[in-house]
């Protein structure tokens, strides 16, 4: 049964029918009633009359009415009556009739008011058994809402799947993010220094050599010579690298930056980035605390 068919039969028996937001319906005369529970009520042309009131209130015995009839709690009830008002009142917005099956048809005149056409007006029975037995085994399927749902249903349907592609469209910019912004950054593999500072003593003046600043990073790395005599008194190490492809990128990079670097490794496992210093060892405290402000960890080491 439809949710017209109940508007129906709350009309006959209350005489009475006010729909929220639109106005009230009002029956007048006797209405025939037949012996045969087959045969189905029809009610008089022009018994029916219709008084427009935008300002209607929900009507409590009509939704008492819907509960008895749908065993719904009365809270779903109400809802479910206002959405299938709803509805018919987004179709008089945009011109078309709000047609109430077995009552007639609301069409919307031009001062905004709603004006009532009746229409063939036949109540079907309602047979008592269904309506109050508590033995229904599968209630669902006289659920008196089915048109409206199938039209919520459609409407859910749509706003899931925009939900979806919604998601979907910021996964893929979640990931660009993630790709272009760290997965790139993580290919750059530093390692934390474990070595100790070389203890040394403050120093009151901060001099550099000016051949600290003229010395060229040789093309190829090699390991260094220890018997070698090296031009540096100390180096100030401020990145190393496992691999030599990545150590040559970050020094190409700081020399762009006007930075003084050299690359170098002791055993060709780890490569080094270093400043290299020719001045006296009690001048590294000045030198690390001047270095400090370009990079983040930097400890000394005495070329060997």
């Amino acid at each position: 049964m439809k949710i017209e068919q109940v508007l129906v039969h709350y009309l006959l028996r209350t005489k009475k029918l006010t729909l929220q937001g639109i106005g009230t319906f009002e029956l007048e005369g006797a209405i025939p009633e037949s012996d045969d529970p087959e045969k189905p009520i029809i009610i008089p042309e022009n018994s029916i009359s219709f008084h427009y009131n935008p300002r209607a209130t929900e009507d409590e015995g009509l939704v008492n009415f819907i509960v008895i009839h749908t065993r719904k709690i009365k809270p779903l009830a109400s809802s479910d009556l206002d959405s299938f008002l709803s509805l018919g009142r987004q179709f008089l917005n945009i011109g078309n009739p709000f047609v109430l099956q077995n009552l007639g048809t609301l069409d919307k005149s031009d001062s905004g008011e709603l004006v009532f056409k009746p229409g063939h007006i036949v109540a079907q029975k309602i047979e008592p058994q269904k309506i109050i037995s508590e033995e229904t085994e599968n209630p669902a399927e006289e659920d008196l809402f089915n048109d409206y749902k199938q039209d919520r249903k459609k409407n859910t349907s749509s706003k899931g799947v925009l939900v979806v592609l919604g998601l979907i469209i910021l996964g893929i910019l979640v990931w660009v993010v993630w790709y272009y912004g760290f997965s790139k950054k993580s290919n750059v593999e530093t390692l934390n220094s474990t070595e100790s500072v070389v203890p040394v003593s403050d120093s009151s003046r901060f001099k550099k050599d000016s051949t600290s600043n003229s010395n060229p990073v040789a093309d190829s790395i090699s390991n260094v010579n220890k018997n070698s005599l090296n031009p540096y008194t100390f180096n100030i190490v401020v990145r190393r690298y496992r691999s030599k492809d990545l150590a040559i990128k970050r020094l190409e990079l700081l020399k762009t930056y006007h930075r003084n670097v050299i690359l170098y490794t002791d055993d060709s496992v780890i490569y080094k980035i270093a400043e290299p210093f020719k001045l006296p060892l009690s001048d590294t405290t000045m030198v690390l605390d001047s270095l400090k402000r370009y990079y983040s960890k930097v400890y000394v080491e005495i070329p060997k």
